[in-house]
């Protein structure tokens, strides 16, 4: 069902106090103050949600105008610690944000303004370091012929064959099937209404599966070139973008069943077999460590990542 509501008359840029940041912390470093100088421009608060850091990245936040603290005994993983700082929400808006993205002040304003009221979930167009887009800003329903695509075809040429965005990227607003969810505007009310992230997925995946619960309920899912934000991308050691590589695995196989899980697994293994082969560093790394899930998944068996 399409809402209703139409657009309020004023400025281009809505006031900070319609946006309020969900920023979801494990183990951040150093990384958290600078950002929460960048957000305090364009939302009215922030609620960070601290899952378990041992590094004392939370630290001192809380002495922040503006910011509230919430802090797990466990590492909750993504979508249960977002729901929990969602829920104290009461803005028009929801602004999620990765600690490993970079942004000008007031792009969180710019996110959001002017936008159709059948909108209820925009995202930034994500960049690497050198300002090119990275693919996984936004994507696709997941398919078996997607993720083929996936496997044999580079990135450049998936167009919209393959899971995530392909070049040519876009330059306006772009309706897909899902975004990402490190910097990533929901509208509060929609939010609450389809009940948050699923907190089956403890990392990746709940941005494809919310995205979907959206449009099936009538709302639109954009990115919006206009706002470029810098993400990093499981940020660290490769050991840490190796462990994120099984994490998504994990997640992404919730989402088949029966010969449809079988067949997952056979393409992932064909793709990370041959980036296994043919890869660098971290890309061969990681093609490495996954292809054991892959068989699992061959298996008709959902791989379960060992607590670390």
């Amino acid at each position: 069902m399409i809402p209703s509501e139409r657009p309020a008359a004023g400025p281009v840029e809505p006031a900070a106090g319609t946006i309020t940041a969900v920023l979801v912390n494990h183990d951040a470093g150093d990384r958290l103050p600078a950002l929460l100088d960048a957000l305090a421009p364009g939302v009215g608060s922030v609620v960070v949600v601290d899952n378990a850091s041992t590094d004392g990245s939370a630290d001192g936040l809380a002495d922040r105008a503006g910011v509230i603290v919430i802090r797990n005994a466990d590492n909750r993983g993504f979508g249960a610690a977002a729901n929990q700082g969602a829920a104290i929400a009461r803005t028009d808006w929801v602004l999620f944000v990765n600690p490993d993205t970079g942004f000008t002040p007031g792009d969180p304003s710019r996110l959001v303004a002017e936008l159709d009221p059948r909108v209820a979930v925009v995202a930034a167009l994500q960049v690497d370091e050198h300002g090119a887009a990275r693919a996984e800003t936004a994507g696709y329903e997941p398919t078996i012929r997607r993720y083929l695509v996936w496997a044999l075809v580079p990135t450049r040429f998936h167009w919209t064959f393959g899971p995530w965005l392909g070049p040519p990227f876009p330059t306006e607003d772009l309706a897909v099937d899902w975004v990402s969810g490190a910097f990533v505007a929901v509208r509060r009310a929609v939010f609450e209404r389809l009940q948050g992230f699923d907190e089956r997925f403890f990392l990746y995946h709940e941005d494809v599966d919310f995205g979907r619960r959206a449009r099936r309920a009538g709302y639109r899912v954009i990115v919006r070139p206009s706002v470029a934000v810098y993400h990093e991308v499981a940020h660290g050691a490769a050991s840490r973008r190796v462990a994120s590589g099984l994490r998504s695995i994990e997640s992404l196989s919730m989402d088949f069943d029966g010969w449809r899980l079988r067949g997952l697994g056979a393409v992932l293994g064909l793709g990370y077999g041959l980036r296994a082969i043919l890869g660098r560093g971290t890309t061969r790394q990681m093609a490495r460590a996954v292809l054991p899930y892959c068989r699992e998944l061959v298996a008709g068996r959902r791989p379960v990542r060992p607590a670390a």
